[in-house]
């Protein structure tokens, strides 16, 4: 995996964390990055076998927190905006906007349960080589 494949990949998670539809944000990464829209849509399409690998980098190692809290504000904005509303429109889209950041919110958990087992077996396989 490159490193351009990896930063895309991570603003990609990054923006649609903050809000933003993954339609906005495909289009907007396929200019800047030179890449078709339909490569971004597949990516996105096959992120739960990416996310895990860019939120494991130690590049990125405040990225699940920051995330964490950016879907927690999405939330609470998109719940107001829910109960607030004047037209079904409006409030079935703050529903998408809530269960696009609990998808991403709970493949960010499966990701930190799974790196931390990791690092139990690895500390398991150590200890038996010594």
């Amino acid at each position: 995996m490159n490193l351009k494949l990896l930063k895309r990949r991570a603003e990609m998670l990054d923006a649609v964390s903050t809000g933003l539809h993954p339609s906005a944000v495909v289009g907007q990464l396929a200019g800047k990055y030179g890449v078709s829209e339909r490569c971004l849509w597949s990516d996105w399409e096959r992120r739960a076998k990416w996310v895990p690998v860019v939120l494991d980098l130690e590049k990125f190692a405040g990225f699940g927190d920051e995330v964490r809290e950016k879907l927690n504000a999405v939330q609470k904005a998109a719940w107001s905006i829910y109960l607030k509303a004047s037209n079904d429109n409006a409030r079935v889209g703050a529903l998408r906007t809530v269960l696009e950041a609990l998808e991403v919110h709970g493949e960010i958990v499966q990701t930190a349960e799974v790196i931390e087992r990791l690092t139990k077996l690895e500390e398991a396989v150590e200890k038996r080589k010594s």
